[in-house]
């Protein structure tokens, strides 16, 4: 049994002033216990993982190291990995659940850290609140998280490992956020409930957020009801659930009559059927290829079983706008590859978490490929006067500049083949950059191992400065760099002193390696240091975005350790890098966690002292 109160599960959310609703997230539900002998995490089944989780216990001591009046404490939560505010990666947490060894556990926590998400409050100062009423020990949970500055809402950027899970007076605007950011659910809550521990409580109500997709049914097991359910996989008929909740007896004994006239007894009793039969199933996430928490919802008899795609199932597993069509799913894209406009849409969903906060608040501009990669292509800045009105934009008094930072229009824009997102430096609602980008832009795609060189030897002086920078590659031919800034705090025209000095040394430190002549011709087979590129009215290729090539490569952010000379762009495509990011994290997770102003400032007043 449970360690902790657990919600009840229910068709229809609760609707009164007697309710409040949270967020609920996709994680281990955990005991955080924090006194002054140390910390505890323990999950609602009594397991100790205290030493799983190390950047929240270690964070926790640091953190109430100067609270001692607020210990001991007792919290309820969740431990997760955030992808979105709302939205928690169960694949990653279950693989950390998994580690033993210390090393291998600070190296997961390291590259792509876990957090505790509190929803509430047990005990302070060692006295047990679980008594009071939801909204008092909501309230003392809300002045204990303001005390220690913890984030108010959960936030992927944010460097805290311990943050804040609010509640809201009205159902349908987190419904609405939950459903944008691809959350699991709702939890409504009671005002006046008490905690009880080692309880199924209808006090707490969980609602969640479940898709549907088309399956084929392949397979059934008469001695548990269950079928095999399956979706086309890269050509392959790949099972993809086993399913029996849902079905009516009626549905039941249809099933078995079939598979009794026209499928295949396995010797141990249980019968497989070629495609015929289509079904639609409900699930609640993806979990390494296998849909989870699956019911059956009816048969799909009109269809044709070949329509059950895998990329079928990624395409309805984000909540878009009703009017969103997608056309020509069958065209070939990317030529060397032979990737079809729905291999690149399934991969700009899957990579949606990771490319929109690049994408967030910045006019955006794309390169639009009608017939693929080998067509004609052409930039499109402004928004079309054909452009659905739930296509996202902004006015800046002379153009209708298009924003993306909804799934609706991201996928309205892949749908039209835009397969290159360029953004520029300062978002709309600013004219300074929020980054410096460094462009190294070798001869030729043969002369990348250039760009590698450039990049290492840009690295050793950054490191030299105290300044941290983040390689992406191009998704061409080149390498560019990365310096985050914070919002509004040096000019284009301070960041274009740094930059120059950067070319400035490069060049004479390293003139076999380095040019900033803008003509091709009078380069002479140097690698350009496009310094210039960096400034207000230019663009860069968005992290995680398409390239308009044959195979389909992708503008990927790199760790350090990989850019060396086995390094090539080829490795990067639409093939591999959502895959990557699943396994290793998103070498960019914490770029907006870290400004380089203070090294970028003292290098700025130097240059003025000498001017």
């Amino acid at each position: 049994m449970a360690l902790t109160m657990q919600p009840v599960l229910t068709s229809s959310p609760p609707i009164g002033a007697e309710w409040r609703y949270e967020v609920k997230y996709d994680g281990y539900r955990c005991i955080l216990r924090i006194h002054s002998e140390g910390v505890t995490l323990t999950s609602r089944n009594g397991l100790e993982l205290t030493s799983t989780f190390p950047e929240i216990t270690q964070f926790a001591k640091t953190a109430f190291q100067h609270m001692e009046k607020d210990l001991p404490l007792t919290l309820d939560g969740e431990i997760v990995c955030l992808v979105n505010p709302c939205r928690s990666d169960f694949e990653h947490i279950q693989v950390r659940g998994r580690l033993k060894r210390p090393d291998k556990i600070q190296e997961s926590a390291n590259a792509r850290p876990c957090c505790f998400l509190a929803f509430d409050l047990l005990e302070r100062r060692g006295e047990d609140i679980s008594s009071l009423s939801y909204l008092d020990r909501k309230k003392s949970l809300y002045d204990l998280m303001s005390a220690a500055k913890f984030p108010a809402s959960p936030d992927p950027y944010a460097k805290e490992t311990i943050q804040y899970v609010p509640c809201y007076d009205y159902f349908d605007p987190l419904w609405e956020m939950v459903t944008k950011y691809d959350g699991e659910g709702i939890v409504a809550k009671k005002t006046n409930s008490k905690w009880l521990e080692r309880k199924r409580s209808s006090d707490w109500l969980k609602y969640k957020n479940f898709k549907q997709a088309y399956v084929c049914i392949t397979g059934f097991n008469p001695n548990n009801g269950f079928l095999t359910v399956s979706v086309l996989k890269n050509g392959v008929m790949t099972p993809i659930a086993s399913v029996s909740h849902g079905m009516r007896d009626e549905e039941k004994n249809a099933i078995r009559e079939i598979m009794e006239q026209h499928g295949h007894k396995t010797s141990s009793g249980e019968f497989t059927l070629e495609p015929s039969i289509c079904a639609t199933v409900q699930y609640l996430t993806i979990l390494q290829g296998t849909l989870r928490e699956v019911s059956f919802v009816g048969f799909e008899f009109h269809m044709d079983w070949t329509e059950c795609t895998y990329a079928q199932v990624i395409r309805h597993s984000k909540t878009v706008h009703p009017k969103l069509q997608f056309t020509s799913l069958d065209k070939i894209i990317f030529e060397k590859n032979k990737k079809t406009k729905e291999d690149f849409i399934q991969y700009t969903i899957e990579v949606s978490d990771y490319l929109f906060p690049f994408l967030k608040n910045r006019a955006v501009t794309v390169i639009r490929y009608p017939h693929g990669s080998r067509s004609e292509s052409f930039f499109q800045k402004n928004k079309p006067d054909y452009a659905p009105d739930f296509v996202q934009s902004f006015y800046d008094g002379s153009h209708e500049h298009i924003v993306c930072e909804d799934m609706s229009t991201l996928l309205w824009l892949a749908n039209q083949l835009a397969l290159e997102f360029h953004v520029p430096f300062q978002t709309i609602q600013s004219r300074r950059p929020a980054e410096i980008v460094i462009d190294l832009d070798p001869p030729s795609r043969d002369d990348f191992l250039m760009a590698v060189q450039a990049a290492n030897e840009l690295k050793r002086l950054f490191d030299s400065f105290g300044i941290t920078s983040f390689p992406k590659l191009s998704g061409n031919k080149g390498i560019q760099l990365y310096i985050p800034l914070s919002p509004e705090a040096f000019t284009y025209e301070e960041t274009r002193q740094f930059t120059q000095l950067i070319a400035e040394y490069c060049t004479n430190a390293f003139p076999e390696l380095f040019t900033t002549e803008r003509l091709i011709k009078n380069r002479h087979g140097k690698l350009y240091l496009d310094y210039l590129q960096h400034a207000e009215g230019k663009t860069i290729i968005c992290p995680y975005s398409t390239r308009g090539n044959d195979l389909g490569t992708v503008a990927a952010p790199l760790y350090w350790h990989e850019v060396q000379p086995s390094l090539t762009p080829a490795m990067f495509t639409i093939d591999t890098v959502v895959d990557r990011i699943k396994k290793q994290g998103c070498p960019f997770f914490d770029f907006y966690r870290n400004p380089q102003d203070e090294p970028l400032n003292a290098i700025l007043h130097q240059l003025k002292k000498k001017s």
